[in-house]
């Protein structure tokens, strides 16, 4: 799959602040980070899941002034990043979906190492902060206590091997994405839970990639309160998907 086409798919809720930065990067740095690795970026899907401020009409400006880039404005109720990202893989036209933040946190040139683990046999290559830190900057010491306290209790409720499932940066096969989006149970944080239980269910192989990544301290999500409402759909799941 070394000259596959990919689909970047993004979630969005409330961030009119920061797609002017992710549209600029998207013009200057994307197909070129992506095109080295080995991936031809056909589209960029930002899904604005019921944004409550002008994300919208920023996506439309700025989709004007960016070539490939694919707004999907999903007016109304906030549903959750998880339903954000499947309708965003539905419409996906790229042999792959990389799935990613607003951010970028994740630089896109990182996607040629989860490329590899798909070339070597993997179904799934997530990205793992966890398996080597010194890749990683800019995560305050709360925000890296709590994820590895919740890491472990995701560990511990679903069974899960992996070190990092809430990692933004996953690259996925489109047909595999669908079918693991399908029947989704959690349409919010824990949908990156979801993916993974369903997969291992299904005998698919599960590869976690070390990768680079840089914190934006202007992310908007609340991590004490997100952590609560992720815990009891882990618990959800693991009563549901484990039986």
């Amino acid at each position: 799959m070394a000259t596959a086409t990919v689909s970047l798919v993004i979630p969005s809720y409330n961030e009119e602040r920061r797609l002017p930065r992710l549209a600029a990067a998207l013009r200057d740095s994307a197909p070129a980070d992506l095109a080295r690795e080995g991936l031809t970026l056909v589209e960029t899907i930002v899904v604005d899941d019921g944004s409550l401020d002008s994300s919208a009409d920023v996506l439309r400006q700025e989709q004007a002034m960016t070539p490939g880039l694919a707004p999907l404005i999903r007016e109304g109720r906030n549903e959750g990043k998880g339903a954000a990202v499947a309708a965003g893989v539905a419409v996906a036209q790229g042999d792959l979906v990389l799935v990613s933040d607003v951010d970028l946190a994740a630089p896109l040139h990182e996607a040629g190492k989860l490329l590899a683990a798909i070339d070597d046999g993997a179904d799934l290559a997530i990205g793992s902060r966890a398996i080597d830190p010194s890749l990683v900057t800019g995560i305050p010491l709360r925000r890296r206590v709590m994820g590895r306290a919740f890491n472990g209790l995701v560990r511990t409720m679903s069974g899960l091997p992996y070190r990092d499932t809430q990692c933004g940066f996953k690259l996925l096969p489109t047909p595999v994405a669908r079918r693991l989006l399908a029947d989704q149970l959690t349409p919010r944080f824990a949908f990156d839970v979801e993916i993974l239980m369903r997969a291992r269910r299904d005998g698919l192989e599960v590869d976690e990639v070390p990768i680079e990544y840089h914190h934006d301290p202007d992310s908007s999500i609340a991590p004490a309160s997100a952590s609560v409402q992720m815990a009891w759909d882990v618990a959800r799941l693991a009563w549901r998907l484990r039986r």
